[in-house]
């Protein structure tokens, strides 16, 4: 029965509504509590095996009205499944074990030779500028493999190089359909649906890279740029100084972006009159606004 529960819940990566119900939270929190370190697979699964049975010990611990609603064996059963379901919510460090087990699943070469020729031409091809080779040869690393990430990923960025987006952002979806928590696709998805002028679908890319990879600031970075586009700017200018501070944590030459996005969003506010509101959120995220934008 686990095993079929951790499977389940590696996917349930990608939902992003919750129920918000108490007492799921409280027994996912045990459960997380219970567990302490994640050596492999195997441990995480004698782990849940013993912790969750200690967890759902919740249900019964309860004398209050609202908890005896759950007593009976199909609302137990339900339950489970909901706690199992967003475990990786309440638990990131099962998520992030789960993430990284699952990115060395799908992020490598083929177990086809073949697919991996093919595959190995066209980066050739595709480091060359020879684009359309590039095309042809992922196309048969593809036909080799059918469920090989890295081709598809690289026969999206070779149409976008292309300029053909609507193809790029088939090839991104068919690669999510393999890997459906794969960053490279969710966020080079992002910039073709942009590209596309569908700012919605870019937005909700991004919002699922936020989910899924909270410590990434490329998630923050295009979600702020995205609101900045629908001239949303008062939002806008939260995500950005949360990439911000995250690119200044990596000492990363993107900090640059974000400090002319900023400073783009600080225009607009005052063309607005609400400079105020530009310095409220600053100290609020701990920036100070000088000649240039500093994270304290």
């Amino acid at each position: 029965m686990m095993k079929k529960i951790i499977i389940f819940a590696a996917f349930s990566l990608i939902f992003s509504s919750l129920s918000g119900q108490d007492i799921i939270e409280r027994i996912s929190t045990r459960i997380c509590n219970c567990i302490d370190t994640i050596e492999n697979m195997d441990s995480l699964q004698t782990k849940l095996d013993k912790c969750v049975p200690e967890a759902l010990s919740i249900i019964f611990d309860s004398e209050s009205d609202d908890d005896n609603e759950f007593a009976d064996s199909d609302s137990i059963k339900n339950t489970v499944n909901e706690v199992m379901e967003k475990l990786s919510y309440y638990c990131p460090k099962i998520k992030e074990y789960i993430l990284a087990f699952r990115e060395a699943q799908f992020y490598k070469m083929s177990d086809s030779d073949k697919a991996n020729e093919f595959y190995e031409a066209g980066i050739k091809a595709y480091n060359s500028d020879d684009f359309k080779i590039a095309e042809k040869e992922y196309l048969k690393a593809i036909k080799a493999d059918p469920k090989f990430v890295y081709a598809y990923d690289n026969l999206a960025l070779t149409y976008r190089k292309l300029s053909q987006y609507k193809k790029a952002v088939k090839y991104y979806g068919e690669s999510l359909k393999i890997f459906p928590e794969g960053k490279f696709a969710i966020q080079n998805q992002a910039i073709a649906y942009l590209y596309l002028k569908d700012n919605m679908n870019a937005l909700k890319n991004y919002d699922r890279l936020i989910n899924l990879y909270p410590g990434n600031p490329e998630g923050f970075f295009g979600t702020a740029k995205v609101l900045f586009m629908n001239e949303n700017y008062e939002d806008a200018l939260d995500y950005a100084f949360y990439s911000h501070k995250m690119y200044a944590a990596q000492k990363s030459d993107y900090v640059r972006d974000t400090e002319e996005l900023i400073s783009s969003i600080h225009d607009k506010l005052k063309e607005q009159g609400k400079l105020e509101i530009f310095n409220k959120k600053a100290k609020g995220h701990g920036i100070s606004i000088n000649s240039d934008i500093q994270t304290k």
